[in-house]
This record gives C-alpha cells, structure tokens and sequence, in this order.
C-alpha cells in the first residue's frame, strides 16, 4: 500500500509539473505571437495557475478592428481539463470598445465568450456563443442579458444544394435599449421601449467554419437558411417570421418567409416615422398588405406551406421567385443578393 501511494504522489507531481510547464510555455509562445503581430498589444501575459482551469491571464489588451481599438483591462483565455477543444474568453466587466465609429465605455457582467474545435473535423468550429449578463454603454443601460450559439448539426433533408454543412443558431436578447445606440435613429427609437428577440434558424453553407480561414476572409458561403420562428418584440409591437430560403447560382434567394405581426399599421407608421417610407404611403401600404395577407399565393417548390395566422394576426407572405421578390401578389422588383458564392 505504501509503494502505491507513492507511485500515485509522483505521477501527481508529473502531472503537475507537466501543467506549469506547459501554461509557461503557452505564456511565452503567446507573447512573441503578440510582439509579432501590430494589431494586438498586451502589458503582461501571464500562466492562470488553477486546477479547474488551463490557460493565460492577459493585462491591458488592444486589439486594433476594422471599426477601431478594443481595449481590454484584463482577458482570460482558458479551457477546462476535462474540455480540452473547448476555449473561453472571458471579458472583462469594464471595456472600451468601438461602437459606431467612436470608443464607448462598455460594462458587461460575466461576459464569455467559448469556441469549441472538431479536431477529427480539420478543426472545424463545433460551436461558438456568447453570453452576458446587464450591458451598458456610457453608463446607460443597453440590454439586460444576451445568449447567443451556433451549433454545427447534420444538415438533414432540407438542405439545399451546394450546402456541405449546417449550423443551428439561436438564442435570446433582452431588453435592448435602441435608444441608446449612437444612430440616427436612436430618437425615434428612444419612446418605443426595449426591443427583444428569440428564436433559431438554421444556416446552410458551403463547408464548415473554421476559425483561421474566416478570420482570413476565405470563409464558407452562404446557400440557405431556414427557421419554424424567431419572434422580435418592440415595446407593445411584435413580429414572427419564419421560412425557408435556398440561394441560387446568382447568390439571389428562393423560398419564402413568412412575416405574422397583429401590429402591422403601427409597424408601418414606424416605418415612416423613421423615414423608410414616406409618410403619405402609410395608408396605400397598408391595403397592400391586407391584399398579400389575404390573397392565395403559389409557393416555390420545396416550401412548406405555413402555420395559419392566430386569431387578430396578419401572416404576409414574402415569396422569392426567379431572381424576383414578392410581398403575396404584390411585385416588389429583383431579390437581394445574400451571397456572393
């Protein structure tokens, strides 16, 4: 017994030493990619040093971003020893980030962010999310919480061609405050209370994410999405939508979405309010959707044919078709292009 508790102290003592070693060397490998590297700069990087956690501790971290230079107090990035392909990145409560074009004091509580790697895969992202609790933005209140994740899952069926995988993207905002963001039209937004979304919707590309090669711009394309329903919330007026698009050749969609909102003359009049459209084609837009709602409309094939509006509700139909797009009957001249692929 006695030969076995030693053998089990020196194999700790290994392991241990193997675990210092190996965060100091990452501490070193990371400084000279950060001496190396013009966009990032960091007073110190340093070993985490805890059991639960394997990684590097950072101090006052810039990153320059096409938008300007995120500054960071503090950064940790980390991995469990029980989740060696999963990372985190956990922010620090107080940041200075780039919004709108201008460095803004940005406070987020418990704010992570995790990546997760198939290595069986070429290190494919098997998953990327973001959570956080009460944001801020120059001391005023911005959103209450955030989740976010995309999930890579089988394609399925459904999936359009060209498609080589999917992603599951999902989560919740709450409570963000657009009034508070530095954009025009903050002050028309500022008197209609807290906007909130949630839902899924599956996105089709040409391969999987990987990290290095988005980061590079050589990522994936775009070649459907789909989603049973994302529901937005503005003050009292709520929107649901759903469908299922493919992209073409032209990186133009086909498909249909379906749009369900009991608010769609205060939507229109916000519309105008915020100068989408001009205010006297308020009430012409209006029996315009009212004819889309209630015209039998031909869906493109391959689409299924929705879930009936609930009772005071309006579903309006917006049907893409040969490169064109339709609000029901109703012409509204060529389809976006969502892809360039």
């Amino acid at each position: 017994m006695r030969i076995l508790l030693l053998i089990v102290i020196l194999l700790v003592c290994v392991l241990a030493a193997a675990w210092i070693g190996g965060e100091s060397w990452l501490a070193r490998k990371a400084a000279q990619r950060i001496e190396a590297d013009p966009r990032i700069d960091a007073a110190a990087v340093a070993p985490l040093r805890e059991l639960r956690r394997v990684g590097l501790a950072f101090t006052d971290v810039a990153v320059q971003t096409p938008q300007g230079t995120a500054s960071l107090p503090a950064l940790d990035l980390w991995a469990a020893p029980t989740s060696p392909t999963q990372f985190h990145a956990s922010l620090p409560a107080q940041m200075t980030l780039p919004v709108a074009g201008a460095p803004r004091q940005v406070t987020a509580q418990d704010a992570v962010l995790t990546l997760r790697v198939v290595p069986t895969s070429g290190m494919a992202v098997g998953l990327a999310a973001l959570e956080s609790g009460t944001v801020t933005l120059d001391g005023a209140p911005l959103a209450q919480g955030v989740q976010v994740a995309a999930r890579m899952t089988p394609m399925g069926a459904a999936a359009p061609a060209g498609a080589a995988a999917a992603y599951d993207v999902g989560g919740t905002l709450a409570g963000l405050a657009l009034g508070v963001l530095p954009t025009p039209a903050a002050a028309a937004l500022a008197d209609m209370g807290p906007l909130s979304a949630e839902g899924t919707a599956r996105l089709f590309l040409t391969g999987p994410l990987v990290a290095g090669a988005v980061r590079q711009g050589a990522g994936p394309t775009l070649r459907g999405l789909s989603s049973d329903g994302v529901s937005l919330r503005l003050g009292d007026l709520s929107l649901r939508l759903g469908g299922h698009l493919a992209i073409a050749a032209d990186g133009r969609p086909e498909g249909a979405v379906f749009l369900y909102t009991a608010d769609a003359p205060a939507l229109l009049g916000l519309a105008a309010d915020l100068g989408l459209i001009p205010g006297p084609a308020v009430a012409l837009a209006n029996a315009a959707l009212a004819t889309a709602a209630a015209a039998e409309v031909a869906l493109p094939a391959g689409v299924t044919p929705p879930a009936p509006a609930a009772a005071g509700e309006m579903r309006l139909p917006l049907v893409f078709r040969d490169g064109k797009m339709f609000l029901g009957p109703l012409p509204l001249g060529r389809a976006p292009v969502l892809s360039a692929g």
